[in-house]
């Protein structure tokens, strides 16, 4: 389900729907900000929460994305509260509730509720625990220059 970035398979139009006609969107953790990634990639909504935002702090990453958010080339959202509480409640099962922050908590909560509108999420993040969840519920991911996980 995960592997390192590659814009290329990002970008390349036939990956804009999966084969089930869902759309993509791609949900940034801060990584991904701080890659820069929100200047390359082209196909697919891109949507983060404000607290991935509020993480970005050295000037280069705020000015790369303060220049993305003028171009309108991603969304900021918060999660809707009963996504954040089942976020919670799959880490709390899976003994990760203590290793998440609450911006790792809406970033998962995020990918949920675009599951539930019928959206292909793709969550791109080098955090393990983050991974961990999403590969649990069946999310799929990108690690941003890590590895990423192979197993939970």
């Amino acid at each position: 389900m995960s592997d390192s970035i590659n814009l290329q398979h990002l970008n390349d139009s036939r990956y804009a729907t999966s084969s089930r006609d869902k759309k993509i969107v791609y949900i940034f953790d801060t990584a991904a900000f701080l890659s820069a990634l929100q200047l390359h990639i082209y196909i697919g909504d891109i949507v983060t929460t404000p607290s991935v935002v509020e993480e970005v702090k050295d000037s280069e990453s705020v000015l790369r994305l303060e220049v993305a958010l003028a171009i309108e080339r991603f969304r900021v959202e918060t999660p809707e509260p009963r996504y954040i509480e089942k976020a919670k409640n799959i880490a709390k099962n899976r003994k990760l509730l203590d290793k998440l922050s609450q911006t790792d908590l809406e970033v998962i909560a995020l990918a949920l509720q675009y599951r539930d509108r019928g959206f292909k999420p793709t969550v791109l993040t080098d955090d393990y625990d983050i991974q961990a969840i999403l590969k649990l519920v069946g999310i799929e991911f990108k690690s941003v220059k890590n590895i990423g996980i192979n197993r939970v």
